[in-house]
């Protein structure tokens, strides 16, 4: 299996929250399958009050986490609750972010990821917004 880069995994994110038709009500906490919870296990207080299009959104994502190996699933696991408390206006900047970074060249996208790289490795503790 390919092995996914930290954009793809934000990008994961992006996709959960980017157009999505949802219905009035998402599921409850405790009628997640057993392979949901995993996946959501960082944010399992939080699920109840997150509004129900956002809970949908993650839905969406999570059918990708099998598919992460245990350091991306580590990677996710992470960056899932700070991305749940960030502000639409916060998330939508992330996104914007990636859209840039994915439209310049090969060369320059890989010293970015870089730079990214080694200030995430420096301040692992504490992830930023979109990470």
């Amino acid at each position: 299996m390919a092995r996914l880069t930290h954009p793809v995994l934000i990008a994961l994110f992006c996709l959960a929250y980017a157009g999505f038709s949802h219905a009035d009500s998402a599921p409850t906490w405790m009628q997640l399958s057993i392979p949901q919870r995993t996946a959501l296990t960082p944010i399992a207080y939080d699920w109840d009050h997150l509004p129900a299009e956002q809970r949908l959104k993650l839905l969406k994502v999570v059918k990708e986490f099998a598919k992460l190996t245990p350091t991306q699933q580590q990677i996710f696991y992470t960056r899932l609750k700070p991305w749940t408390q960030m502000t639409q206006a916060q998330r939508d900047a992330a996104r914007e972010n990636f859209k840039k970074l994915k439209e310049l060249p090969s060369a320059e996208q890989n010293q970015i990821k870089r730079l990214w790289t080694q200030t995430v490795g420096s301040d692992s503790a504490q992830p930023g917004p979109g990470q």
